[in-house]
């Protein structure tokens, strides 16, 4: 489902985050999950991943059916892993990716999905802010947002308390 990297592949290429090259577990439980929940949704579907990495439940969206995919990274060597996976499973026409910064992306310039994908993201307190600022906006839209994080990491917290804080509970 993926396409193969190496470190070799970004010592060229300064300011890649090789974390952002990673498949994380999070993502291997979301691609499990969108496969599972795309499979028994009628109807066309569209799902936007925020902080891609490479890929994977972008891909497998896609994959299982998912009308339009949306895989977003700040970094461009994760995208152009998420298009060349797309490219070589024919999945070109649904997976589109796009440069997004969870930081200080505009809100305007957020993909229209039925469904938003955060998985492993919360990598510092401004970017897991961030998401919570990017959830508030497409939950008022009446879009879903699923996020995936492991419980021990400490981010995972600060998107959770923006989230009280923003919808007051």
């Amino acid at each position: 489902c993926l396409t193969v990297s190496s470190p070799m592949d970004i010592i060229d290429r300064p300011g890649t985050n090789f974390l952002a090259t990673q498949v994380w577990p999070s993502a291997r439980t979301a691609a499990i999950c969108l496969e599972r929940y795309l499979l028994i949704q009628n109807g066309p579907f569209t799902v936007c991943e925020f902080g891609c990495g490479p890929g994977l439940p972008s891909l497998t969206a896609a994959f299982t059916g998912a009308k339009k995919v949306y895989a977003t990274d700040l970094d461009t060597f994760a995208l152009d892993l998420v298009t060349k996976a797309a490219q070589d499973q024919n999945l070109s026409e649904r997976v589109e990716a796009l440069p997004f910064d969870l930081i200080n992306g505009e809100l305007d310039d957020v993909p229209k999905a039925d469904l938003y994908v955060f998985s492993d993201v919360f990598e510092s307190a401004s970017v897991a802010k961030g998401a919570a600022r990017i959830s508030e906006r497409v939950l008022q839209h009446g879009a879903r947002v699923w996020v995936f994080a492991q419980s021990d990491r400490a981010q995972r917290e600060v998107y959770l308390q923006e989230m009280r804080t923003i919808l007051q509970d």
